[in-house]
């Protein structure tokens, strides 16, 4: 179950937003999927964490430890209007380390990976299903 939020209003969600981008480096304010776009961001931040500019690009807000996109979540952030990082940061979620809306394609400097733990209860999948073994049924060989 989700945590309850901390921020009360836009105007809260707006100054902890505020902070982070300028104590934590919250960014790229403009995102983009293409990996030359947003270079000087993602050096910066690479060398911050000690990685590569490709592996500063794979942790980003939505596989961080601290990200909450739950659907109990998610209607809780309905409550706060949308703004303008809303608009192109592909999807909102709650930064439960700074109490403030944040989107799965930005990331911050205090980003921690995200741990996933295989629940005990998931369905295997049958080998003839994994990677590679599809394209061999499809085909007919084995």
């Amino acid at each position: 179950m989700a945590q309850k939020m901390d921020i009360s209003s836009a105007k809260q969600n707006e100054h902890n937003m505020k902070f982070v981008l300028d104590k934590y480096n919250l960014g790229p304010i403009k995102t983009s999927i293409n990996p030359k776009d947003n270079k000087a961001y993602w050096d910066k931040i690479a060398q911050f964490w000690k990685v590569s500019p490709e592996a500063a690009r794979c942790r980003l807000c939505a596989n961080c430890e601290y990200y909450d996109n739950t659907e109990s979540m998610m209607l809780q952030m309905d409550t706060i209007p949308l703004n303008k990082y809303d608009m192109d940061g592909g999807g909102r979620g709650y930064c439960c380390k700074f109490d403030f809306i944040c989107h799965n394609l930005r990331t911050c400097s205090a980003q921690e990976p995200k741990k996933y733990v295989k629940p005990k209860d998931a369905e295997v999948i049958p080998p003839q299903y994994k990677e590679g073994n599809m394209l061999k049924l499809k085909l007919g060989v084995d």
